[in-house]
């Protein structure tokens, strides 16, 4: 039996190198920084792949989302989720859900709960896992101690592994990590080992290091050559089992992919450094590996590395500010993902003003609002990118926009519009507790009223201020916006009374109906009133550019009604359009409130 200690097992680091070719049919891609710090990595990258990825002669892939429960779940493995996801119901295979927990000193405690609750929220149904039997389980590693004795054993047996009495690792005086070489070591021999044993000496298990080349063909990096004996100093052999008895992730990760039938592995590019020992072990239990695919990491628009310092990376939070699930794994799905027809639009990556790297404006695209079935139709895996992706929230809010949208329009009992008001009702009572008496359909109108000011659920019922509640026009921010805009003061009475005119003369709320003819009765209004409102040098500027195909002819001076005519009634200069908003409101309540803009001004309160 092992004996417990408390000695953590380090992972192997070389100094590294890597070299990147181009494509033969796409250009020159950028090699991941990760990557570039390594000297013994050689990297040649090929073209695209059949219909069954990687030559694989399974007909129906396995594939794994494997995540440590050592907190929440974060974009870049909502992201590794989702691509497998989107693999095996592309090819008409399954996922499996393993929680790798071996590093029991990184638990965090209810962290598989979150992370199965995660996912389940996202909308990731995974085929088995631990919530979820199938024929390969236990799906938590910790279950599955005796598995992985039990190839540490074979191994020993076979003298492809043996036991290191000297512990993980040696640390010396100043502090820092010695490697442990397997040259500077003698085996005890099984005798001595097992009088050592009895001793309660403790011991790891290390696996025989190969000393030669390792090539690999990934689904992601193309061709890769990791040469032998980086260091020329002698040989780290990689730790199996550490000495309290536990698996390292490497032999833990190995044994559960073979156990459990995984044929193609997508996971971070993060652990391509740890990939030789994953096939130096494959060949010493005699087994066939995976097919590999790293995914590229996700990055800030700044390029540095996305960490919870640097702004939200946690699913959760994305969640708890009230995204749409779809609109995140849209999101997602498109980060190091080339679904445009042009490489460069795909990862230029957006920063918070809305522009890629190049510093210009990169405009949003309808086509890239895809639902989980459109996803799933058209993934490849050799889509995915080598450069890593940067996160623009400007894309999410877009994606967000249109997936509302989505939603709104699907008006199936319990599908999108039902989803929509269910989430939206109980924020909009607890701010206006009328709200409670209106029926669905209102809600809708609520909804699609603010969904331009909105970038969330969540931000619906601020954004309904403007609907619910008179406003107040003195006050100071409305008064610095009032002051700030000439458009707004120039026709700002002449406006507020053709607009009630034009009101009484229609009669009852039930002709404000058409928007049709609200918009024609404001159209009115801005011809009526732009003799007075518009300067001779106004005009011929809006002629000008109308000729030029810059704009509208008459756009200009309508403009110049409606924007004071939106103060009037809302006290902002955004929102829904001015016909949607009177519709909305009713002629009473408009009527009400041109009066009480009136009077404000009249009395010196936007002065």
């Amino acid at each position: 039996m092992l004996s417990a200690s408390k000695t953590v097992a380090r992972p192997l680091h070389h100094p590294q190198r890597v070299q990147l070719a181009s494509r033969t049919t796409e250009p020159t891609l950028t090699c991941p920084r990760s990557l570039k710090r390594s000297k013994s990595i050689q990297i040649r990258s090929y073209g695209t792949f059949g219909k069954v990825p990687g030559g694989s002669a399974t007909p129906k892939p396995r594939l794994r989302f494997a995540p440590s429960p050592t907190g929440y779940l974060h974009l870049g493995g909502l992201r590794t989720a989702l691509f497998n996801h989107l693999f095996a119901k592309r090819y008409g295979g399954t996922w499996v859900l393993r929680i790798e927990d071996t590093d029991q000193k990184r638990l965090v405690p209810g962290s598989i709960d979150s992370l199965i609750e995660t996912l389940h929220w996202s909308k990731l149904e995974y085929d088995e896992g631990p919530d979820k039997a199938g024929s390969y389980g236990p799906y938590i590693q910790s279950e599955r101690l005796e598995i992985y004795a039990r190839y540490a054993e074979r191994l020993l047996k076979e003298g492809k592994a043996y036991r290191d009495f000297r512990g993980e690792s040696n640390i010396t005086h100043s502090g820092k990590r010695d490697m442990v070489f397997r040259e500077n070591y003698l085996p005890p021999d099984e005798d001595e080992a097992r009088q050592l044993i009895r001793d309660g000496k403790p011991f790891v298990v290390r696996l025989k290091a190969e000393t030669r080349p390792t090539d690999h063909e990934d689904l992601v990096y193309g061709r890769i050559n990791f040469p032998a004996d980086p260091l020329k100093y002698g040989t780290e052999d990689p730790i199996l089992l550490k000495s309290n008895g536990w698996p390292t992730y490497h032999l833990a990760n190995v044994v559960d992919d073979h156990e459990m039938g995984i044929t193609h592995v997508l996971r971070g590019e993060e652990w391509l450094p740890s990939l030789p020992k994953h096939l130096w072990l494959y060949r010493a239990l005699g087994l066939t590996p995976p097919k590999f695919a790293h995914l590229p990491l996700l990055i800030n628009p700044d390029g540095t590395k996305l960490s919870k310092r640097t702004g939200d990376v946690k699913v959760e939070d994305y969640r708890s500010r009230g995204f749409e699930p779809e609109a995140l794994n849209n999101f997602v799905a498109l980060m190091g993902y080339n679904h445009h027809r042009s490489r460069d639009q795909a990862e230029s990556g957006l920063n918070s003003q809305g522009k890629g790297k190049t510093g210009k404006k990169v405009e949003m695209d309808d086509g890239e609002v895809m639902s989980m079935e459109e996803l799933i139709s058209g993934f490849e895996i050799s889509k995915v990118t080598q450069s890593r992706a940067a996160v623009s929230l400007p894309k999410l809010f877009f994606l967000n926009s249109r997936h509302m949208t989505r939603k709104l329009e699907d008006p199936t009992p319990n599908g999108g519009r039902d989803d929509i008001v269910s989430r939206v009702r109980p924020l909009l009572e607890e701010e206006f507790p009328e709200v409670a008496q209106l029926p669905d359909d209102r809600i809708v109108k609520i909804v699609q009223l603010t969904k331009g000011t909105s970038e969330t659920l969540k931000d619906v019922p601020k954004s309904s201020a403007i609907l619910f509640k008179t406003p107040s026009w003195s006050d100071p921010e409305p008064k610095s916006l009032f002051e700030r805009n000439p458009k707004m003061s120039n026709l700002y009475l002449e406006s507020i009374r053709a607009l009630r005119r034009a009101l009484n003369e229609k009669g009852s709320d039930a002709v404000l109906d058409d928007l049709g003819e609200l918009n024609k009765m404001l159209r009115n209004l801005g011809e009526d009133l732009v003799g007075e409102g518009s300067s001779k040098e106004e005009r011929k500027e809006e002629d000008e550019r109308a000729l030029l195909g810059q704009g509208k002819k008459g756009a200009k001076k309508r403009s110049n009604v409606m924007v004071p005519l939106r103060f009037a009634l809302t006290a902002t200069d955004k929102g829904p359009t001015l016909a949607e908003l009177i519709n909305f409101l009713g002629k009473e309540e408009v009527l009400k409130r041109l009066e009480q803009a009136e009077s404000v001004y009249l009395n010196g309160g936007l002065s």
